[in-house]
């Protein structure tokens, strides 16, 4: 019994010591959204944010049960058209417009289990605020900012695009509030080049 529990905190320690990582990762490739409308979603992105398509490919189906296999989608599923886009100095953006029997067209919430949005760093977020407005894009209230805490100093402004989609325009331009804690550092767009 003794060696057992000798054996298993060991093993604890070992795992604790041991840094998690997968082998060979450099960092985020893209990010993907389904867009209801493949040629709306890239005039969006292109108008608003300055997104350049630079690879489409489509349509794509499977005779068999490939995609379900391969990419966990009903096997009667399409792609109809995909698209990768480059927005800047962070990831890249990949769209794809499906066809599926049993597709759920709702935008899931940002409160919604798997909801989400895409965020994207500007220099002046009172700037970039104003523009969207002038120009027709649909945006909460805001800017707004947090003053304490890990995140103190980010300005936030959250957007919609026509198809309903969270998107988040985010500034620190005086840094945040977790880079007093240490000398660790998340992925900084201020410092990127694109």
């Amino acid at each position: 019994m003794a060696a057992r529990v000798l054996a298993a905190a060991f093993f604890v320690l070992v795992c604790a010591a041991v840094r998690a990582e997968l082998t060979g990762l450099r960092g985020a490739d893209h990010i993907r959204m389904t867009v209801p409308d493949l040629a709306q979603a890239e005039a969006f992105f292109s108008r608003v944010l300055g997104c350049e398509t630079l690879a489409r490919n489509g349509p794509l189906s499977s005779s068999d049960d490939w995609l379900e296999k391969h990419v966990g989608v009903d096997a009667r599923s399409q792609i109809r058209a995909m698209a990768m886009l480059r927005c800047g100095a962070g990831a890249n953006l990949e769209l794809f417009e499906w066809s599926a029997p049993d597709q759920d067209r709702r935008q899931p919430r940002n409160s919604d289990y798997a909801g989400h949005h895409l965020s994207f760093y500007v220099d002046d977020i009172q700037a970039a605020a104003d523009w969207l407005r002038k120009n027709g894009v649909d945006t909460y209230d805001g800017p707004f900012t947090t003053q304490d805490g890990d995140y103190g100093g980010q300005w936030v402004l959250y957007f919609r695009t026509p198809w309903g989609a969270h998107l988040e325009l985010v500034s620190y331009p005086n840094g945040l509030g977790y880079e007093r804690k240490g000398p660790q550092r998340l992925w900084d767009p201020r410092t990127a080049r694109p």
